[in-house]
């Protein structure tokens, strides 16, 4: 009776242990996704803003393009280069 009552503990410890492992990569998988569409996210709205300040340096443009793609493409056919507008917002260059 001791060594079936001491099985079953084992087997309930071990099963909530392997359900709290899954619980935690599922988080750190939402958490990675969610870093990863911030960062897609903040690229397409840098390019978007270098595209319409008419921004010379192409290194960062390209940084942007290459974590922002296929989203850039978007915003390179919508925002007019130089036009101090993007998505239709104001952004004025720096005097």
């Amino acid at each position: 009776m001791i060594i079936k009552n001491l099985f079953a503990a084992a087997l309930l410890l071990a099963s909530s242990t392997a359900s709290a492992a899954e619980v935690v990569t599922q988080t750190q998988d939402a958490a990675s996704q969610t870093g990863v569409s911030a960062i897609w996210i903040l690229a397409n709205l840098s390019y978007a803003g270098m595209r319409a300040q008419n921004n010379p340096h192409t290194g960062w443009r390209l940084a942007a393009f290459l974590f922002g793609f296929p989203g850039i493409l978007l915003s390179h056919f919508l925002v007019v280069e130089g036009g101090e507008r993007a998505y239709g917002v104001d952004i004025p260059r720096r005097q």
